[in-house]
């Protein structure tokens, strides 16, 4: 079959791997659609061992089953499916806890990082744990966006934010206008987004919200809020400078929600976040119910998928995207890639 992995050049490369084989207790997946992640594109140029030459990547999946394992119960071919990223050992402490999206062992069952076969492929086997129902009026190119936006749901659910709070959002890429959606998707408007990437605020405005630049937002943030310093901060960016930058801008009493994964130890004032009496969460992964409650709002038109995803492109021109990605300046937001159309005609 046809599939992208890392190259020696750690370019993506487009191949012919060997099909998976279902099992009894496996379920084999024709993918529609896998959106880039932004883990997907650090992993293209890390040095990190996890991160192999042929790694096929990708873990924001919806197709169509194909085939089902002999044991396999309530799934049919035909079904269309949304996929969760990863399935919890059931042993750890964590799992054992209760906390099974935080398994410890997470990254080794993960679709796409590196041990187990990513979305990159015209086809994947996956255990049936993973797989969500896709209402048929919802198209593929809408459902692809389930699994970060419930990333963005889990951090919501861990800000305790409320209807009428003053939130600020670092970052209007994926995570962070994913998070601008499912704010609005719980009765919360009072958001404001910051980026330095002046093609990403704008993308903003066609989908209602409000984007201000990060030179000069200590002045613009509260200014958007009516007057108010937020009282909840998303820090989506993984920036170095951004925790601290949340730090700066938070109200008294506020918290701040850290979604990104910077790849060094940030700086932050404890003098500040002391004085403030500042609450600061990590929100990790997303678990069951996030994903339910993402499609739930993708399907009742809660969050409009067409107000992100910014192209639709087969497997052939993904190292093309990574790059449009990965430009500062870029204006791309969410990609997705469609293993199973033709390759362009040059």
């Amino acid at each position: 079959m046809k599939a992208i992995m890392i190259s020696d050049a750690r370019k993506m490369v487009v191949t012919q791997v060997p099909e998976p084989e279902v099992g009894d207790n496996t379920v084999k997946v024709r993918v529609a659609r896998c959106g880039i992640c932004g883990t997907d594109l650090a992993a293209r140029s890390s040095s990190l061992p996890r991160w192999h030459v042929g790694c096929v990547l990708g873990h924001e999946v919806v197709g169509e089953i194909d085939e089902v394992g002999a044991a396999v119960q309530n799934w049919s071919p035909g079904d269309r499916v949304a996929l969760s990223m990863g399935s919890p050992c059931g042993a750890c402490q964590t799992c054992r806890a209760g906390r099974g999206f935080l398994c410890i062992h997470h990254l080794d069952r993960a679709l796409g990082h590196g041990v187990v076969q990513g979305g990159y492929a015209s086809h994947i086997v996956v255990s049936p744990e993973l797989l969500h129902h896709i209402p048929d009026h919802l198209s593929f190119d809408q459902a692809a966006i389930a699994e970060p936006l419930a990333i963005a749901i889990h951090g919501v659910n861990r800000s305790n934010v409320r209807p009428g709070d003053p939130v600020a959002i670092l970052g209007a890429g994926p995570i962070g206008a994913l998070t601008a959606a499912a704010l609005r998707a719980r009765g919360v408007d009072d958001i404001v987004l910051v980026d330095p990437n002046a093609a990403r605020r704008a993308l903003m405005g066609p989908a209602g919200f409000v984007a201000v630049d990060l030179a000069g937002c200590e002045e613009s943030v509260p200014a958007a809020l009516g007057g108010r310093s937020p009282e909840f901060i998303f820090e989506c960016t993984s920036h170095l400078s951004a925790p601290g930058k949340a730090v700066e801008l938070a109200a008294y009493g506020a918290r701040i929600v850290l979604q990104g994964v910077p790849k060094a130890p940030v700086q932050v004032s404890q003098y500040l976040v002391v004085q403030k009496e500042l609450e600061l969460v990590g929100s990790a992964s997303c678990n069951h119910r996030d994903m339910e409650e993402a499609i739930s709002h993708l399907a009742a038109g809660r969050v409009r998928a067409e107000d992100f995803v910014t192209a639709v492109v087969p497997l052939e021109q993904a190292n093309e995207m990574f790059d449009a990605l990965l430009d500062p300046a870029g204006s791309h937001l969410k990609v997705l890639l469609a293993p199973n159309l033709p390759a362009p005609v040059n």
